[in-house]
């Protein structure tokens, strides 16, 4: 008869800890970010800016860019989104965030080689036209009129960065936030902006945001400090 309420008396303990667990992490300052694998580098090191201001840390989790959206509307867990303005268009009219800042960011689209074994003439990485790179770039070639000997496609410019980086090809399509984020490799030729125009970002706080202050990242990326961190990786402020 005493048994149940031994065990009962046991698990109080357990009980309560679990219950100061959950507390913590709701009120941990800790924020998750999910953003285009290609900002992933320049938001980390805005992040990593923010800390030394305010302490709080903001994990970035890269993702390809026709996974976000999805992501979003199944509940999975993020405090802050940094996409194109045409996804976060789609996210707002569904509801899973709040509406983007009015600070954006463009992207621009270039040639890039591996420094010292760069060539337009060999092999050339490009993304394939597929949702996943939000780039044609058997396309872009085309308009551009260049013509290697041989092409590799790809799934995204990360993709293409290391085809480039281990090289597999001399030459590709890739945004600026990819080069900067890699020394290995250079600016070949920037791609007009009639041909490509650059990707257009913003960053918005989600439905699903539980920990204290999203905005306050969100509210820094727009600052002159951080603007000028982004544009170091490639990040240009739009006009």
């Amino acid at each position: 008869m005493h048994a149940p309420l031994k065990l009962h008396r046991r698990a109080l303990p357990a009980l309560a800890l679990a219950a100061l667990g959950t507390k913590a992490r709701a009120d941990t300052l800790d924020l998750a970010l999910t953003c285009d694998t290609t900002l992933a580098p320049a938001l980390r090191r805005a992040a990593t800016a923010y800390r030394a201001r305010t302490d709080v840390r903001v994990f970035v989790f890269p993702t390809s860019p026709g996974l976000i959206l999805p992501q979003l509307v199944r509940d999975i867990q993020n405090d802050i989104v940094v996409t194109d303005t045409h996804r976060l268009a789609q996210a707002a009219q569904a509801g899973v965030i709040a509406a983007p800042t009015p600070a954006q960011w463009r992207d621009r689209l270039v040639i890039a080689g591996p420094r010292g074994n760069a060539a337009l003439d060999r092999v050339f990485a490009l993304c394939d036209p597929l949702a996943a790179s939000d780039i044609d770039g058997p396309g872009v070639l085309a308009r551009l009129g260049v013509k290697p000997a041989r092409t590799l496609g790809a799934a995204d410019t990360g993709e293409v960065a290391y085809l480039l980086g281990t090289g597999a090809a001399q030459a590709g399509l890739l945004r600026l936030t990819d080069v900067r984020a890699d020394p290995r490799l250079a600016v070949l030729r920037e791609v007009p902006n009639d041909v490509a125009p650059p990707s257009l970002y913003a960053a918005s706080v989600t439905r699903l945001a539980r920990r204290p202050n999203p905005q306050g990242f969100v509210a820094f990326l727009a600052t002159p400090d951080c603007a000028a961190i982004l544009a170091a990786a490639g990040l240009e402020p739009a006009a």
